[in-house]
């Protein structure tokens, strides 16, 4: 007997606008978000600042709650965002990077920005004085910055690109600075060690804030707390609660927001059904039968956590098709998911074009398309697709998922 593949019905990123291909490509030359953003002299923070400033300063028009953090931050971002609407208000959300489109960066009330009013804003922005001057993620954050503005928004979460200190979104005055774990990743960039990276991400914290974060590892713990001491600001530490990394995520976001907003119990019982409900890219079940799951997770800690819901599965045995880019430690990844995973499990290297990723890998199997196709007729085996954000992309416009 033939089984028809069965897809799941879920909120999917939405088509990119016709407008990104010009932005990207502005762009492909002016691109200071990695290694020399943080070099010194590489990248000069003032430069957002006046343009803006010059805008009017758009960003002090609605109240914001900042997230940064190695693992989870746009899922805490996201469940904030939603609870923000559960509690009535009228909300931004800001995330990076993105799946597909430019428009899941930006969100109204939970829904990417509309392809005609990213068009419009980025032609308002490039007519203003300094904008060539910009960086890429400087530019999607001022037009966030302003798109909000715009829509009246009462409350605006925003997550942090990299890092925190020298990051673009590092232009609030943020109601509160919330961290969620920080672990090793982006070492060549934030730092080696995870004092020096968390004291990257506690740049997000200032005066007269409530400062939030999950349980942290000694030496990340030992930077917030001094940091908070010096800027004089209380630190409020939620442990962990729950079972996998998506229920901690969700029992922190619901901490924060009884500490900020108290709602009352019928509100509160509200905030937890939108808490609830699931977050594509987060072990996102993209067809049922045979069962194919992506996620994106693309550090360590990260893959971590997902190898604890891949035990709580039934299938006895895994497919997993993993890349990552080349600045990771995809040797370490594998290694990693094979200590962890308490089930049988078959390692691949998921193929991309794209010279940034890792084109062999002596811990994977080399596999094409094609390949991958006939194994995902194995209805008895859990088919994983993770290591980047990236890959979603293909195995929708590739396999049609």
């Amino acid at each position: 007997m033939v089984i028809s593949p069965r897809k799941t019905v879920m909120n999917l990123p939405p088509e990119a606008a016709p407008i990104e291909a010009e932005i990207l490509d502005f762009f492909a030359s002016r691109n200071f978000e990695r290694s020399r953003r943080f070099a010194p002299g590489a990248y000069d923070p003032q430069i957002l600042k006046g343009f803006l400033a010059a805008a009017g300063n758009p960003q002090y028009r609605y109240r914001t709650l900042h997230v940064a953090g190695t693992v989870g931050k746009g899922s805490v971002t996201t469940y904030l965002q939603r609870a923000l609407n559960a509690l009535g208000y009228s909300t931004g959300g800001y995330f990076s990077p993105h799946f597909v489109s430019l428009r899941e960066r930006i969100t109204l009330n939970g829904e990417p920005i509309a392809a005609s009013d990213l068009t419009r804003l980025w032609h308002v922005m490039k007519a203003r004085a300094g904008f060539e001057k910009l960086s890429f993620f400087d530019a999607l954050t001022a037009l966030a910055f302003i798109f909000f503005a715009e829509q009246n928004c009462a409350v605006v979460a925003i997550e942090t690109g990299l890092g925190g200190r020298l990051d673009s979104t590092n232009n609030l005055q943020a109601d509160a600075a919330i961290l969620t774990r920080i672990a090793l990743d982006h070492q060549k960039i934030l730092g080696e060690t995870l004092g020096a990276i968390a004291v990257e991400k506690a740049g997000i914290i200032h005066a007269g804030q409530t400062v939030f974060s999950c349980s942290q590892d000694a030496a990340a713990a030992a930077v917030l707390e001094n940091t908070c001491k010096k800027v004089g600001v209380q630190l409020h530490i939620i442990p962990d609660r729950g079972e996998t990394f998506i229920e901690q995520n969700q029992n922190f976001v619901r901490a924060v927001v009884k500490t900020l907003f108290a709602p009352s119990p019928s509100v509160l019982a509200a905030i937890d059904a939108a808490l609830r409900e699931p977050i594509f890219g987060r072990f996102s079940e993209l067809q049922t039968m045979p069962r194919v799951v992506f996620d994106s997770a693309h550090n360590a800690a990260g893959l971590a956590a997902l190898a604890v819901l891949v035990n709580r599965q039934a299938e006895a045995e895994c497919n997993v098709f993993l890349n990552t880019m080349l600045e990771r430690d995809l040797m370490g990844f594998s290694t990693l998911l094979r200590e962890k995973i308490q089930k049988k499990i078959n390692l691949f290297l998921f193929p991309m074009e794209n010279s940034q990723y890792y084109q062999a890998c002596p811990q994977l199997q080399n596999v094409s398309r094609e390949d991958i196709r006939q194994m995902l007729v194995d209805t008895k085996k859990l088919h994983l697709f993770t290591g980047s954000m990236a890959i979603y992309a293909h195995l929708r416009t590739g396999f049609s998922l």
